[in-house]
């Protein structure tokens, strides 16, 4: 049996897209009897003054001891760079995820684009055997100077709920940190109020109060599953999603999706009917693309088929085994 030990960052809040996917393969993989995706570690980090985070290889070592290969998911962060060459040094297959984000959508752009050139650059090329990319813009920037990169969409498991649920025909979704400047909630505060029942599932502050905005926190999955069943849409108007889990579970429940040009999980949707794409930070877009397409139909069956969790764990399995 070959064993693969999952390396990332401590959890931040509810949404955290590494974490889930990290998650996602232990779910997937966990009991698998030829390829298994060993639980995923909260590995104990040490605060860097410029890079997020570094590992020390005494704490960091007795984790990889216990796997055949180390899967390493993160951008820019020096622990990132540690577990890379600790891996390398302890001879163990090295799989590299980035959760990549262009550098003009980081926090500290030019800070990101340093550390990357000058520091992470080069430990990838020496030491990680495969890339896995989950967007044609990130593989485009991977290959362009690593010879093994394979794109993999993320998948979508399903929280069915038997309970009957009515459309409501006015209703709009929002999932994410209301907080944070690359969700982009900003943006619904474009729509005329009380045009449309805005519900909005994540932590945070509203920065102004509508009565026509609904707030959800700390809710449970068959209870978000409820809301993407009455809902008559999706908004994800955010600065860059290299994917977008919401969309897949919204689509997947029926519920059509408005996004804008730079969530990539477009790269996936060109033969399924049930979204449109909004020209970011457009208001006026924004609010026609919402227009065109609340309530539309959704081909939940090519939804299913393209992230169908069998399929792509099939995947993983041939490029861990491959190894």
């Amino acid at each position: 049996m070959v064993k693969i030990l999952q390396i990332r960052r401590l959890r931040k809040g509810t949404f955290d897209g590494t974490d889930n996917y990290c998650q996602g393969l232990y779910a997937l993989l966990g009991q698998d009897k030829e390829c298994q995706v060993l639980p995923v570690p909260n590995i104990p980090q040490y605060p860097s003054r410029l890079y997020h985070f570094s590992y020390k290889e005494d704490v960091l070592r007795p984790y990889l001891e216990e796997a055949d290969i180390i899967h390493i998911n993160g951008y820019t962060d020096q622990g990132t760079i540690d577990a890379i060459r600790l891996a390398h040094q302890m001879n163990k297959k090295i799989v590299y995820t980035a959760h990549w984000h262009p550098f003009s959508c980081l926090g500290h752009p030019m800070l990101g684009k340093l550390f990357f050139y000058c520091k992470l650059k080069k430990t990838i090329e020496n030491y990680v055997d495969v890339i896995t990319t989950i967007n044609n813009e990130d593989t485009a920037f991977f290959r362009s100077f690593h010879s093994k990169v394979v794109q993999i969409p993320h998948w979508c498991n399903i929280t069915e709920t038997n309970e009957q649920v009515e459309r409501n025909p006015q209703m709009i979704l929002f999932v994410g940190r209301i907080n944070d400047q690359v969700k982009g909630f900003e943006q619904l505060l474009a729509l005329p109020e009380g045009a449309y029942n805005i519900h909005c599932v994540g932590k945070g502050d509203l920065p102004v109060k509508r009565k026509d905005i609904t707030q959800h926190v700390n809710i449970p999955d068959y209870e978000l599953m409820k809301l993407y069943k009455e809902a008559s849409l999706l908004v994800i108007p955010s600065k860059y999603e290299a994917f977008s889990f919401a969309a897949v579970e919204a689509l997947s429940q029926g519920t059509p999706v408005v996004m804008s040009d730079r969530v990539r999980i477009a790269d996936y949707l060109n033969n399924i009917a049930g979204y449109a794409v909004y020209h970011y930070g457009d208001s006026s877009d924004f609010i026609k693309k919402i227009t065109s397409t609340i309530g539309k139909n959704v081909d939940t069956e090519k939804v299913r088929e393209t992230f169908n969790p069998e399929k792509i764990t099939q995947t993983y399995k041939t490029l861990y085994l491959s190894l």
